[in-house]
């Protein structure tokens, strides 16, 4: 007699409860498994299970369980901005709160700078792709640049840019190396900003998997941010305005406003340590006045 569906998940979140991993896992891997919305998922619970797709999500979540696999990486894909990325091990997983930058990176343009014609943008540190690709999208007249020092990380995002029709320039290079003195207008980073200490306490999921690449940013987890605030001047477009906007760990708020006020002394039209929808800090947005020459 066939298992059903509520068999196989009800043993699924027994088991990742009693190991205190998220219990939806279960059935987040089932309805990737079998192409179903969670509605269709939870209304037909007592249909039954094809033994090979049982057995399937018996190995996906004993491998969750016990090794700590990120349910992005067994998926291949991860939902940002109401689309499908693919990710792997060579990028980090999208997280929800980096949505959040996306969206003020596109009021802040609407608010400082209205009148900017197709602005160019460089998003540094792209990983998946998932914020030059979203932006590219979600503005079709922004000129989009992306960066990254992993070569296999960009393989990553030309191929989500390529799946979702978004034309983006990529280039490989350590931040904003590759750009210097080229004109730009609107920079967005979400670099690697977690502290040494931090490092050994990350969740096994992260820890494990994700490439410390993208994750580690020094001793105090600053790093990239003093670099490319160093650099940032020498890709300004010559226009009048030049926004910044970076995702930051939620105790690095005012350290890097610091970084920006101490480069930036005479220039600042306007800075804001932006909170997520936590209630944490997450974002720091800045806009320049640029010297005119």
């Amino acid at each position: 007699m066939k298992e059903l569906r509520y068999e196989v998940l009800k043993w699924a979140t027994d088991l990742l409860t009693a190991h205190h991993r998220d219990a939806n896992i279960g059935e987040l891997l089932l309805q990737a498994r079998l192409g179903l919305t969670r509605t269709d998922l939870i209304t037909g619970l007592r249909e039954p299970i094809a033994s090979k797709d049982a057995e399937w999500l018996r190995r996906s979540v004993e491998e969750h369980v016990y090794k700590g696999t990120p349910l992005q990486y067994m998926l291949g894909r991860a939902p940002f901005y109401g689309r499908s990325f693919k990710v792997n091990a060579d990028v980090l997983i999208p997280r929800q709160e980096t949505e959040e930058l996306v969206w003020r990176v596109g009021e802040w343009a609407k608010r400082y700078a209205p009148d900017l014609d197709h602005p160019a943008v460089c998003d540094i540190g792209t990983g998946s792709g998932a914020i030059a690709v979203t932006l590219g999208l979600e503005h079709p007249d922004w000129r989009i640049t992306a960066v990254d020092l992993s070569e296999k990380a960009l393989d990553v995002a030309r191929e989500n840019a390529d799946d979702l029709g978004a034309q983006i320039v990529f280039c490989q290079g350590d931040l904003l190396c590759p750009l210097i003195h080229q004109p730009f207008d609107i920079l967005v980073s979400n670099p690697p900003y977690i502290t040494e200490q931090e490092m050994g306490g990350l969740d096994d999921t992260v820890r494990d998997y994700e490439p410390h690449l993208a994750l580690y940013g020094g001793n105090d987890g600053l790093d990239c941010y003093r670099k490319i605030i160093a650099d940032m001047p020498l890709i300004f477009s010559g226009r009048s305005v030049f926004i910044a906007a970076f995702e930051i760990g939620a105790t690095q708020g005012n350290a890097v406003a610091d970084l920006i006020r101490r480069a930036f002394p005479n220039q600042i039209e306007a800075l804001s340590i932006e909170k997520d929808i936590s209630g944490h800090d997450r974002n720091i947005m800045v806009v320049l006045q640029t010297k005119q020459g």
